[in-house]
C-alpha cells in the first residue's frame, strides 16, 4: 500500500512549531485544532490517493477422476462334447491249419549186408638181435644216470629239491654229440647238476637192430631228498 502527502501539509507544520512556546493557552488549542485538522485531511487525502489492488483470484482447477470401468470377466466357454468312439468289432479270422498227409510207406526190398573185406595180416617186423625196445633202452640208460648222479650238497642242506628235462643226443657207440636244458626246475643248482651228470656218466651203445644211428632223447632228472 502506498500513501502520497502534499508537500505543503509539512511546511504549515514546520512553520506553527516555533511559535508554539511563545502562544498563549487559547492559541495554543487552536494551534492544536489546526494540527488535527491539517492531520485529519493527510489522512483523508491519503485514503483518497490508496489504490485499492484487487486480489487475483486464482481459478479453481477441479479435476474429476473417474473410475475405469473393471472389464467384464469372460465366462470360458464349455468345451464341446466329443461323441465316444463307436467301438469297432472286427470279425476273429479263422485260422485254418491244413496238415499234409503223410507220405505213403513204400515197403522197399531187403538189401543184402556188405561182406566185410578179410584183414590181412601185417608180416611180423623181424625180432630185434638183442630183443631190447627203444622204450627199455631209455628205461637202463636213465638207471644208469640215476646210479652216478649226485645230490649238491648246498642243495640238500637247503632243502632244495626238482626235476631237470635233460636233453641229450648220442651216436650208435654211445659218444655224446650234443646236450642241454630242455626244462628247468628253477634251481640253478640242480640245472648245473643235470648238465655235469651227463658228462661224466659213460652212455653205453645202441642195441643192434636200433631203428637209428643215434638216439635223440629227454629224460627226466629227479632230485628228491625222500629218495
Amino acid at each position: 500500500m502506498t500513501v502520497s502527502y502534499p508537500l505543503h501539509a509539512f511546511e504549515k507544520s514546520r512553520a506553527l512549531r516555533p511559535a508554539r512556546e511563545n502562544l498563549p493557552e487559547r492559541d495554543r488549542l487552536v494551534s492544536i485544532a489546526i494540527t488535527i485538522a491539517v492531520h485529519v485531511l493527510i489522512a483523508v487525502a491519503a485514503l483518497t490517493t490508496v489504490q485499492v489492488v484487487r486480489p487475483k483470484v486464482l481459478q479453481e482447477l477441479s479435476v474429476q477422476i473417474t473410475p475405469e470401468r473393471p472389464k467384464p470377466l469372460e465366462v470360458p466357454r464349455p468345451l464341446p462334447k466329443l461323441a465316444p468312439p463307436a467301438p469297432v468289432t472286427a470279425p476273429v479270422p479263422e485260422v485254418v491249419i491244413q496238415t499234409a498227409p503223410p507220405p505213403p510207406l513204400i515197403a522197399q526190398p531187403p538189401v543184402a549186408a556188405p561182406v566185410a573185406p578179410q584183414a590181412v595180416p601185417a608180416p611180423a617186423t623181424p625180432p630185434q638181435a638183442t630183443g631190447e625196445s627203444r622204450d627199455s633202452f631209455l628205461a637202463r640208460l636213465l638207471a644208469q644216470l640215476n646210479r652216478v648222479k649226485q645230490y649238491p650238497r648246498a642243495a640238500r642242506q637247503a632243502h632244495i629239491e626238482g626235476v631237470v628235462m635233460l636233453h641229450f643226443v648220442m651216436d650208435a657207440q654211445g659218444k655224446l654229440v650234443s646236450f642241454d636244458i630242455a626244462k628247468s626246475s628253477g634251481r640253478p643248482v640242480l640245472d648245473n647238476e643235470a648238465l655235469a651228470l651227463i658228462q661224466r656218466a659213460q652212455l653205453p651203445p645202441l642195441p643192434a637192430g636200433f631203428p637209428t644211428n643215434t638216439l635223440d632223447a629227454v629224460v627226466p632228472i629227479e632230485f628228491s631228498l625222500s629218495s
